[in-house]
């Protein structure tokens, strides 16, 4: 049977903090009008839930912080590489993880950056190296080469760049690169430059849209976010 035929199933959504991730989803959800019932609950362990997933008749649990995946529950090939799970859907054999923002991410660069040249600024979320790949290519400001090193071997080889421990060294990189993936701390503004993209994964001032071509904010992986998460529950939209 098809999903939209199903009556509406409840939906937990954990969280430790607020979220925007739950006020898109509710919206897409009643947008769509999908038999889905995205209920928030705070700072509940999520594998102290996952019991609960079939015997409730749950249609599964988004996490609002990925977190790495319990021993033995079965990963999407996602999940497996990031070491992260942020969904979980019961399904016949048994429940499986997901990781719905390293999908997000590639499908937001594989449709506005792909093959650009990115510089990575701000605290290393390795996690999320993996799902750079339709970049062209990757380089990064970094406390330490090694620190550097392993993050970019999480890259296709193609992909990898250069690691940039100077600030002289940054600059350098920037003038080279389209994309800028801003993950969070002190945003150098003279690395910024009118020809650039930035990619804010946290949130910047307002004065930064005036130093480059275009910003996309956290907003816009939301959406792509969003759409992986319903698309792991058997909606694609």
């Amino acid at each position: 049977m098809r999903p939209e035929y199903h009556s509406t199933r409840p939906l937990v959504f954990l969280y430790r903090k607020p979220s925007p991730l739950f006020d898109r989803l509710l919206a897409e959800v009643a947008a769509a009008r999908l038999p889905l019932f995205p209920y928030p609950v705070e700072g509940e362990d999520p594998w102290k839930v996952l019991p609960c997933l079939a015997p409730l008749g749950l249609a599964g649990m988004v996490l609002a912080e990925a977190t790495p995946p319990q021993e033995g529950l079965r990963l999407e090939p996602e999940a497996r590489a990031a070491g992260l799970v942020d969904l979980v859907v019961p399904g016949m054999g048994g429940a499986v993880g997901q990781y719905t923002e390293g999908v997000a991410l590639e499908r937001f660069l594989a449709l506005h950056f792909p093959g650009a040249k990115g510089l990575w600024l701000g605290p290393l979320r390795p996690s999320l190296a993996p799902f750079l790949r339709p970049l062209g290519q990757v380089s990064l400001a970094a406390e330490s080469f090694a620190q550097g090193d392993s993050f970019l071997a999480r890259l296709p080889e193609r992909a990898r760049g250069h690691v940039a421990l100077r600030r002289e060294e940054v600059g350098a990189l920037s003038l080279q690169a389209d994309l800028l993936l801003y993950a969070g701390g002190r945003l150098p503004l003279e690395h910024l430059q009118p020809f650039h993209a930035l990619f804010a994964l946290a949130p910047v001032d307002r004065g930064v849209y005036e130093r480059v071509h275009v910003v996309h904010s956290p907003e816009d992986l939301l959406a792509f976010q969003v759409r992986a998460v319903l698309e792991g529950l058997g909606y694609p939209l």
